[in-house]
């Protein structure tokens, strides 16, 4: 059973695997009583991976009340490998290393304004490079996430010039041999509020994603929702009446994308850059022309997620967006336009825990679903579980 990225499983391996990365420390026994195999069958996938090296021991659990052994425990092991998770966005790409647990590390983020698309994809491999020459375990695989539509690992529609066609994939797999994994930005916030959250808490929902595009990630059932060939969740382009006179139309994003409301914000300030400590004091202040823009952006957020609580309902709808965690009393805002609206079902509003590095974390999560061979089955990242061990002596 060797990690590449032609590995296959079986349904038994794949699950004693699963029981290990979720619910580890675990024993054989535990492992065995969880997913009702026998015994035998068990313990020869427990030593194929701990020959491996897949996964290590580490201490003794409690007997059982009757006596006997006490059961050696398992864990992942996080020094196997690591993954990179890569951001595209319009004027700076972000990185972010992650052991197989979901634990983050060296957080970066390289600013590529003014800078061509030949030159950014150099400067992702130099980083690559440089995360690789810090660490003494090996690179397993690397993710990349942007706006955009994806399709079976493809670039169909992208934000950024020139990534359309252009197989991203292949060209970073080539250059470090390794898997690599395509998605949305939206889409793996998605998979960090379903993977990063705690088992079985979003079993239905939806991620709304706002940077230079509006754009939704969907989990049904535990499961990322594609659609038509990856088309699911592009809200940006969708039309949206206007808020004084209903004949006129202009798409979500024109409302709504954060690139356009911080233009919004630059111009009645009059500068050429973002100055969020500005937007910050300006609202604290009360400055009308802000508080006017804000109003506009609240409310049409608040349309468009009304629309999509009514027809997807899901448990809940979490939102990821720069200028929600600048100003998170927007949120309340946001959840008052909501609530004035006649809709049958009001999905609870959150604002997700990490905006700045969810995507990213998502991302890393589809890629180590992808090298541990587990893309149909959960993972359950920073799920601590108290256990009582004891050194295996060597």
């Amino acid at each position: 059973m060797i990690i590449n990225k032609h590995i296959m499983r079986t349904t038994n391996e794949k699950q004693v695997l699963q029981q290990i990365v979720n619910a580890g420390p675990i024993s054989r026994s535990q492992i065995s009583r969880n997913l009702s195999l026998n015994k035998v069958t068990v313990s020869d996938i427990y030593s194929e991976l701990l020959h491996e090296g897949l996964i290590r021991e580490v201490g003794h659990g409690v007997s059982t009340r009757n006596g006997g052994r006490k059961p050696v425990m398992a864990l992942l092991n996080v020094d196997y490998g690591y993954v990179i998770s890569i951001n595209l966005l319009r004027q700076r790409f972000t990185m972010l290393a992650c052991r197989l647990d979901g634990k983050s590390e060296d957080y970066t983020s390289v600013s590529t304004r003014n800078v061509d698309l030949t030159s950014v994809l150099d400067m992702i491999e130099e980083h690559i490079r440089q995360m690789m020459g810090d660490r003494d375990t090996r690179l397993l695989g690397l993710s990349f996430g942007l706006d955009g539509v994806i399709y079976e690992n493809q670039i169909l529609n992208a934000g950024l010039n020139g990534l359309k066609d252009f197989d991203l994939a292949k060209y970073f797999g080539d250059k470090f041999n390794v898997p690599v994994v395509l998605e949305n930005l939206a889409n793996e916030a998605a998979i960090f509020e379903r993977d990063f959250s705690g088992e079985g808490v979003y079993e239905n929902l939806i991620s709304v994603t706002i940077r230079d595009q509006v754009s939704a990630g969907i989990i049904t059932n535990g499961h990322l929702y594609r659609g038509h060939r990856g088309e699911a969740g592009v809200i940006g382009k969708c039309p949206l009446a206007d808020r004084y006179q209903e004949q006129n139309h202009e798409t979500v994003n024109h409302y709504v994308s954060e690139t356009s409301v911080l233009k919004r914000i630059m111009a009645y300030q009059k500068l050429d850059r973002v100055d969020v400590n500005r937007i910050r004091r300006d609202y604290l202040g009360h400055q009308p022309e802000l508080l006017a823009i804000l109003d506009e952006f609240s409310y049409y957020l608040a349309k468009v997620l009304a629309n999509i609580s009514s027809s997807f309902a899901p448990d809940a709808i979490l939102l990821n967006a720069p200028i929600l965690e600048l100003l998170p009393e927007l949120m309340d805002d946001v959840r008052g336009y909501v609530d004035k609206l006649a809709i049958p079902r009001k999905a609870p509003l959150l604002l997700t825990k990490n905006a700045k590095e969810a995507s990213l974390m998502g991302g890393a999560s589809a890629i180590i679903h992808r090298v541990l061979a587990l893309d149909d089955l959960q993972l359950t990242f920073r799920n601590e579980r108290p256990v009582v061990l004891e050194q295996i002596e060597s």
